[in-house]
C-alpha cells in the first residue's frame, strides 16, 4: 500500500517535465527513493496519496506517537528556498509549523491543518479580518533570513525593450522608479509571498497561512493575491472595477496599510500578471490582471 501512496500523480509528472524539463524528469525519478528516506529519517507512516500543489507534493503522515502531520516535498526554486527559514520564524504564529526540515530533499515536515476548510468558504468581510489578523503576525519586523525582496524578481524582466505585442511591458517600465522608491523608503518585514484565501487553512478554533513564498518588502506587497483569488465574487459589469476597489480598501482598512502604496503596488503587480498571462497564453488571467490593473491605476 505504501508504493501505492508514493505514486506520483500524472498531471504533476507532465507539469514538472513541462516547466523543468530534463531536470524535473530525473527529479521524479528520484522522488520515491527520497520520500521512503524520509520516512525511514523521521519515523513515519503514509496514510494516503499525495494531495500536489504547483510546485510540490504533500502526503499526511502518522509519527510514531499516533499524531498526524504532513510531509511536504517539492521542487527547489527561488520562490520556495526560504520557506523552513520563514515558517521557524513564525513558529506556528500565523502560519502552520513546522517540525522537521531537510533543505537537501526539499522537504518539510509540518502540522496538519484541515486541508478541506480553506478561508474561501468564510464571507469576504469575515474573511478579510482573518486575512489581516494573520498578516499582523507573519509580517514580523525582525527577520534576518537570506530572501530576496519582492521587487528582485522584475529585474529580469525589464532588462530589456519590449518586442512588437508586448502590450505591458513599457507601462511596467514607466513605472518602475515609483515603485522602487515607495518600496525602498517604507518598513521592510516578513512577506508570505502568496497569501490568499485559498493558502489559509483551519486550525482547529483558528486559521494558519501555508505555501509561502518568502521574501522581505513593505507589508502593502503582500495584498494583491487577496484581489485575484476569490475573483469571480465581485459583482460583474459596470459594478467589476468598484468592486475590486471596494475589497482593496477593506483591506487597507483591516490591516493599516499605507493607502498610496497599497494602490501603486497592486496596480504594479497586476500589469506583471497581466504580461506574464499574455506570455503563457492564459487568456482568463490576462483578464482578471488587467481588470484589477485598471482598477487601481491613479
Amino acid at each position: 500500500m505504501t508504493s501505492d501512496f508514493l505514486t506520483v500523480p500524472e498531471p504533476f509528472a507532465v507539469q514538472t517535465v513541462e516547466r523543468e524539463q530534463r531536470a524535473g524528469r530525473e527529479w521524479l525519478d528520484r522522488l520515491p527513493g527520497l520520500v521512503e528516506q524520509l520516512l525511514r529519517d523521521w519515523d513515519l507512516t503514509l496514510a494516503g496519496p499525495p494531495v500536489a500543489g504547483n510546485v510540490g507534493l504533500v502526503w499526511e503522515v502518522r509519527r510514531t506517537d499516533g499524531s498526524a502531520a504532513m510531509l511536504k516535498v517539492g521542487w527547489r526554486d527561488a520562490e520556495t528556498r526560504n520557506e523552513a527559514e520563514a515558517l521557524r520564524r513564525w513558529d506556528g504564529q500565523g502560519a502552520a509549523r513546522l517540525i522537521e526540515a531537510s533543505g537537501a530533499a526539499g522537504a518539510l515536515l509540518l502540522e496538519r491543518l484541515d486541508a478541506g476548510t480553506s478561508l474561501t468558504s468564510a464571507p469576504m468581510d469575515a474573511a478579510i479580518e482573518v486575512a489581516a489578523g494573520l498578516l499582523s503576525l507573519l509580517h514580523v519586523a525582525d527577520w534576518s533570513g537570506s530572501g530576496w525582496s519582492g521587487l528582485d524578481d522584475a529585474l529580469e524582466l525589464e532588462s530589456h525593450a519590449p518586442e512588437p505585442g508586448e502590450t505591458y511591458r513599457e507601462p511596467i517600465r514607466e513605472l518602475r522608479p515609483d515603485v522602487e522608491r515607495a518600496f525602498r523608503s517604507a518598513p521592510h518585514v516578513l512577506l508570505h509571498g502568496d497569501f490568499h484565501y485559498e493558502n489559509v487553512l483551519r486550525s482547529g478554533a483558528s486559521w494558519k497561512a501555508i505555501d509561502p513564498k518568502p521574501s522581505h518588502g513593505p507589508g502593502e506587497w503582500d495584498l494583491l493575491p487577496l484581489l485575484r483569488n476569490r475573483f469571480d465574487e465581485f459583482p460583474p459589469g459596470p459594478q467589476l472595477l468598484p468592486g475590486i476597489r471596494d475589497r482593496l480598501e477593506s483591506l487597507i482598512a483591516a490591516t493599516g496599510a499605507h493607502p498610496e502604496r497599497a494602490y501603486l503596488f497592486a496596480h504594479y503587480r497586476a500589469l506583471r500578471d497581466a504580461d506574464y498571462a499574455r506570455r503563457i497564453d492564459d487568456g482568463g488571467f490576462e483578464e482578471v490582471a488587467t481588470a484589477i490593473a485598471e482598477a487601481t491605476a491613479s
